[in-house]
């Protein structure tokens, strides 16, 4: 079986038998630019740190992007002439991955292995895994450190810095190339297992030069002198001067490192990024081969200056990989820094024209897999109305915020009519700011929710903003050609009062109690809900009926809430989605048509999908029967500014209001070699599946029992859950 169906099973695996049983769906088409896009509801990207992985152990490689704005996870499937989008990549990596990750394989053994950001400097998890198993991971070093001088001191890497992880001395093992916390002297990291064992699957390091490469950047700009003579690189720069440490001048403010040959002469080169700068500075070495002088004779800080110079906001990172299968490695480029980016069109590519060892880089695009996505700036907002009278849902994406290039924010909403049919929908970006509204409006923040207010049989639309006010927009579209009214802005309720929810207004219209008229929820940036019932006839009359609706308040976990609601109906019955700052999806039920003040709605699920960690942060869930086949569509908006598209599927065996997801059991050694204990809460049943989803044992246990499993089984991933339960543990034999 091919190992993106045994790894789809894995996502859907801890809803199998729940109604709402949704998996990943790319079968919707979205055109824009006059093209079909191919990797469309693949979630987005901000902040891209690429490299290579054989995830699924085919023999090529394909790409492993790491998103530092809400540290995401996507895999891209080598498909042999383009990428393929692998859903639900985050569960196949270790949850601790933060701020950065590096593909790389340090131990020879050709697999890659992970580098990630450990307090203070480096972690490593080492790859396990086999095309039997799949990916596995085992933490080869909590924090790698190094001999400085007889002082084996913690491997220093800022959380803000991309160090260069490659092998500099082209000995076979993996050596380190990081700024002193002063930031202005490049120190190396070697490291001695091939010195110490013959091999290269130790990480041993020694700090063997405290100024790489004989230059010195400038701490109040990104300017680099060569051939520096203050310290420590006074006196010149050898592969080995075993400098004493100096003092620390003034705190590393961030930079990124690429470390490859550029020109082909056996030493490695340098492409540089500054925190506060939106260039690259290529450093050529004159050596010319491993054991000569390293000092960095000329600099470039357009690069690539022989095509369009890398221009990002900010904090550009370089990353050395081939993503256009022709075994010739190209050049990415991505800004590093959160929250000030032009996050539309962030991941720049030049394509080599020369070859790995003579390599020409020349432009091609900013929004490299981007462009291939629905992708709108940061923190998307998917939301659905007929707004054209065709009888179609038309998809709309609001965002966050988007950016000028002079990085100025901007909300905008991006308007794709549905141009397909009933059964089939099929969308087309027709305009990315909707009615001009981040001019007319000045650029805040703004949540669109739709619906006929009036009773004439047009959807109305109503917006949120920053500002906490409502904005109400009668619908006067006359046929096809859409139009609105002159807004209401701070709209008010039946007693005059401004109606706000303080900050950041989510809101949703929506019949909550069920007599026929749009109700207006809103979501606060404390994390509550307000409910302004419509006691009004064809005129906005709305009565503010409970501002604590449902008891929920989502900050209580997440210092921010940001709560974006979704109520919807399913088979007569109401339930609720709530997206959150902190990527969460929570499931709620038992809400009737009486909202009083005190009712509380049940959370069923506080994590839904476990779909967080794909996620990031902002999450904002949207359902609705796009396809009018019976089965409800999840679209998630979320932080990287896409959107992923679900689907629930018809197969599910029990109802939602048979279901209990309270943690019903614990079990415990994991990972497990002999046997692996469950200690049951409930009395129920006990299932075990494999990767594939064939039952491996069920059996039936007491309240406080311990069932013992030490069943003939093979090294590899497992899943235990009980009868009526959302509860699922995923767990490793090995």
């Amino acid at each position: 079986m091919k190992f993106y169906l045994v790894f789809l099973f894995c996502y859907v695996h801890g809803l199998l038998f729940a109604q709402f049983n949704f998996t990943y769906k790319d079968s919707i088409p979205v055109h824009a630019f006059g093209q079909q896009l191919k990797l469309t509801w693949s979630g987005g990207l901000n902040n891209a740190q690429f490299s290579e992985l054989d995830f699924d152990f085919d023999g090529d490689n394909d790409l492993l992007v790491f998103d530092r704005s809400a540290d995401q996870i996507r895999l891209f499937e080598n498909m042999g002439s383009e990428y393929r989008y692998y859903p639900n990549a985050a569960s196949l990596f270790p949850e601790d991955i933060r701020y950065r990750l590096l593909s790389l394989d340090y131990n020879q053994d050709g697999k890659n292995d992970l580098f990630t950001y450990g307090i203070g400097g480096v972690k490593v998890y080492k790859n396990t895994g086999n095309s039997t198993v799949g990916l596995q991971w085992q933490l080869a070093k909590n924090l790698l450190y190094s001999d400085n001088w007889g002082a084996n001191l913690n491997l220093y890497v800022s959380s803000s810095d991309i160090p260069a992880i490659v092998d500099v001395d082209n000995d076979g093992d993996i050596d380190i190339l990081t700024y002193h916390i002063s930031g202005e002297y490049l120190q190396y990291h070697k490291n001695l297992s091939q010195e110490l064992y013959g091999h290269s699957d130790s990480l041993n390091f020694e700090l063997k030069n405290e100024c790489w490469g004989g230059f010195r950047e400038d701490v109040n700009s990104n300017s680099v002198y060569l051939n520096d003579q203050t310290l420590p690189c006074q006196g010149g720069n050898v592969p080995n001067p075993e400098l004493k440490p100096h003092d620390v001048v003034k705190a590393h403010s961030g930079s990124t490192v690429l470390a490859f040959d550029y020109d082909g002469s056996g030493v490695k080169d340098l492409v540089l990024g500054d925190v506060a700068h939106p260039n690259l500075i290529l450093l050529v070495s004159g050596g010319t081969t491993v054991n000569s002088n390293s000092v960095m004779i000329s600099q470039d800080p357009n690069f690539p200056s022989n095509s369009i110079q890398a221009n990002v906001q900010l904090f550009p990172a370089a990353f050395w990989v081939d993503v256009d299968f022709d075994s010739k490695k190209d050049l990415l480029v991505a800004p590093n820094a959160k929250n000030i980016s032009q996050n539309e069109t962030s991941c720049h590519l030049y394509k080599n024209s020369g070859s790995n060892d003579a390599n020409n880089f020349i432009f091609e695009t900013k929004s490299f897999l981007q462009q291939d996505m629905i992708d709108h700036g940061t923190g998307s907002l998917p939301s659905f109305c007929d707004i054209d009278n065709d009888g179609l849902m038309d998809l709309f994406v609001a965002n966050f915020y988007a950016y000028h290039p002079t990085v100025s924010k901007e909300s905008r909403i991006a308007y794709y009519k549905n141009t397909g049919t009933l059964t089939q929908a099929d969308f087309t970006l027709i305009d990315r700011d909707f009615m001009n509204l981040s001019t007319n409006l000045y650029g805040l923040r703004m949540i669109p929710s739709f619906g006929d207010l009036d009773g004439d049989g047009k959807n109305d639309m109503v917006i949120g903003f920053e500002n906490g006010t409502i904005a109400f927009f009668k619908n006067t579209s006359v046929g096809s050609n859409i139009s609105f009214a002159t807004p209401i802005l701070n709209l008010t309720d039946i007693n005059g009062e401004v109606i706000s929810a303080g900050q950041y207004a989510s809101p949703q219209l929506f019949d909550l109690n069920k007599d026929g008229k749009l109700d207006l929820i809103l979501g606060k940036k404390t994390g509550e809900l307000i409910y302004y019932q419509n006691v009004g006839t064809s005129t906005l009359s709305f009565s503010l009926m409970n501002p604590f609706l449902g008891s929920i308040d989502v900050a209580t976990d997440t210092p921010d809430g940001y709560i974006v609601p979704n109520f919807f109906d399913y088979q007569d019955t109401t339930y609720l989605f709530t997206g959150s700052a902190d990527g969460n999806l929570r499931f709620y039920r038992q809400i009737t048509d009486s909202i009083g003040i005190g009712q509380q709605f049940e959370l069923v699920q506080n994590n839904f999908l476990n779909i967080s960690r794909d996620i990031g942060s902002y999450a904002a869930p949207y359902v609705t029967d796009i396809d009018n086949d019976g089965n409800l569509d999840l679209f998630i908006g979320q932080d990287a500014g896409g959107i992923f598209h679900l689907e629930h599927s018809s197969n599910a065996g029990v109802g939602v209001t048979d279901i209990s997801i309270k943690d019903t059991f614990t079990s415990y050694p994991n990972p497990f070699r002999d046997y692996i204990t469950v200690t049951l809460k409930n009395k129920t049943t006990i299932y075990m599946y494999n990767m594939l989803g064939n039952l491996i044992l069920s059996q039936q246990g007491n309240i406080g029992e311990n069932i013992i499993i030490n069943e003939d089984l093979k090294a590899g991933v497992y899943f235990i859950k009980l009868k009526d339960s959302l509860d699922t543990k995923r767990v490793v034999k090995y």
